[in-house]
């Protein structure tokens, strides 16, 4: 009885220690988890790849409705990364996939 009143306890206390814990410091996410550029539709319907440039306005015309800064980083084939930055530091990673439109975070 002792020993299951103590797994019970220990069970609770982790459960209590680790709720509190979110992802995003703000707790709430930068970039909602598949999102999609405006300019293209919703589910993949743009018709070509997007050149740098095209991808590059998108991206910065979508977060700076937000009020956040992009800087693009790796640029291979089909898909961008970049970091977003607000006033204080960066606050999200993403890949952005040239043909379909999709913003990913991967942060």
């Amino acid at each position: 009885m002792r020993l299951v009143f103590s797994l019970i306890l220990i069970v609770s206390l982790l459960c209590l220690s680790v709720s509190g814990v979110l992802a995003w410091p703000q707790g709430k996410q930068v970039t909602p988890y598949g999102d999609f550029c405006p300019q293209c539709g919703k589910y993949g319907a743009c018709n070509t790849i997007m050149t740098d440039y095209d991808a590059e306005k998108a991206l910065k015309d979508y977060y700076n409705k937000k009020g956040l800064n992009v800087e693009l980083g790796k640029k291979g084939g089909r898909f961008i990364r970049a970091r977003i930055y607000d006033k204080i530091g960066i606050v999200d990673i993403i890949i952005f996939d040239r043909q379909t439109g999709r913003i990913r975070s991967i942060f």
